[in-house]
């Protein structure tokens, strides 16, 4: 090997390690920074709970390793075939995974996100709530109340069906809200922030894609520990 060939491998950054087993059938993808053991991210994708690809999040992980964050993303069982609760079995079996396995990629096992997007968002919001050892949450564009018939359909006609009206301006009545509310879940609530993109699509969709990594860092490095 030529001196500007070990260089230049030197340099390379990391690849991401695919198709690890973590249960069964069930994959997981990982990517590590090295050096110091670093806090792990587990990606769950979207889908609809009946499709998706843990690939969708390996966009994010050069950026997230970059920071010092190991990232890993998972595959989990799809409906209708798999019912609930089995994906947040395998979030549970994923996360028991990445523990037990810290030492090989130099994990903090003690400081594991879940981030989630679409109903991924939803899975890791479940496994926040119930699963011990959960430091923090990434949420993009998680659906929050299933019972709500208006999440699928077309926003405009859904907001028609139920107000009669389509103004711009009983959006934002609905949506200002009083500032006690806001106190109250921020006094019944872990340190939280939400990020709102004008012109956004869903998840990975549209504007603001850029700005996942770097919000979502700067909220990690000021309240994980």
């Amino acid at each position: 090997m030529t001196r500007r060939s070990l260089l230049l491998a030197l340099a390379a950054p990391p690849k991401i390690e695919e198709d690890i087993v973590y249960d069964g059938d069930l994959r997981l993808d990982i990517l590590a920074p090295a050096g110091a053991r670093s806090p792990v991210i587990l990606g769950i994708h979207g889908g609809g709970w009946s499709m998706g690809s843990r690939r969708s999040f390996h966009r994010l992980m050069p950026g997230f390793v970059e920071a010092g964050y190991a990232v890993a993303t998972m595959q989990y069982r799809l409906a209708p075939g798999a019912k609930f609760p089995a994906q947040l079995e395998d979030v549970r079996k994923a996360m028991a995974f990445l523990r037990s396995n810290a030492g090989r990629w130099n994990l903090d096992p003690g400081r594991m996100v879940l981030m989630g997007a679409s109903a991924g968002a939803q899975i890791a919001l479940l496994a926040g709530f119930s699963e011990p050892g959960v430091s923090a949450v990434i949420d993009l564009s998680g659906p929050t109340d299933l019972r709500d018939w208006r999440m699928g359909g077309n926003a405009e006609e859904n907001l028609k069906k139920t107000t009669g009206k389509s103004s711009v301006n009983l959006i934002e009545e609905y949506l200002g809200g009083p500032p006690v509310g806001d106190a109250a879940i921020r006094a019944a609530s872990p340190p939280h922030e939400v990020h709102w993109f004008e012109g956004r699509g869903h998840a990975f969709a549209g504007k603001g894609v850029e700005e996942i990594v770097p919000r979502s860092v700067a909220f990690l490095k000021r309240h994980l520990r």
